[in-house]
């Protein structure tokens, strides 16, 4: 299906499932740590405030460093929402932003699990990525090879050069 604009974009929704679980992991960490203080000893409430620092740190590691954006992106300019979780808005790109205080559009090649058993494969991240002063934004999440594609969609909807990273290379026997 051809790219048109606006192009309506919601990348965000895998960091939020992150962020509600890393949250989640606290609050049952907080309401264990407050029972223990009534009526465990306290080797119990020392080992869960152990365990909830360590989950505090992660979880904030996870707020800092989320990526993703919601947002329109049109002919002239892109329009970031943004990201919220419970209606409180997290760290990251937000704004409008003209079309000219970007570089190109990227695609980011990813490989998948090596492990046997586990699922998934390799998948692309396409990024509009931004000149200096300018936050790159991530635009769509794609797997087997689309990127590459949908990447070269987008270079030539907006005028501008299409960057690949990470991209598969191309192995011959013999």
């Amino acid at each position: 299906m051809p790219v048109t604009l606006p192009y309506q974009f919601d990348t965000s929704s895998i960091w939020r499932t992150i962020l509600k679980g890393a949250f989640g992991l606290n609050a049952v960490l907080v309401v264990g740590l407050l029972y223990s203080l009534f009526a465990r000893p306290w080797t119990t409430v020392v080992a869960l405030l152990v365990n909830e620092a360590v989950v505090l740190v992660f979880t904030r590691l996870f707020v800092r460093f989320q990526t993703g954006s919601a947002g329109t992106l049109s002919a002239d300019a892109v329009v970031i929402e943004p990201n919220r979780l419970f209606g409180i808005a997290l760290p990251g790109p937000r704004g409008t932003y003209p079309l000219d205080r970007f570089s190109a559009v990227r695609a980011e090649f990813l490989p998948g699990p090596i492990s046997p058993g586990v699922q998934g494969g390799p998948h692309e991240l396409v990024w509009l990525a931004g000149k200096p002063g300018t936050p790159d934004v991530l635009l769509a999440r794609t797997e087997d090879g689309a990127g590459r594609a949908l990447g070269r969609e987008f270079g030539a909807l907006l005028q501008l050069p299409v960057e690949e990273t990470g991209a598969p290379r191309e192995i011959r026997f013999g």
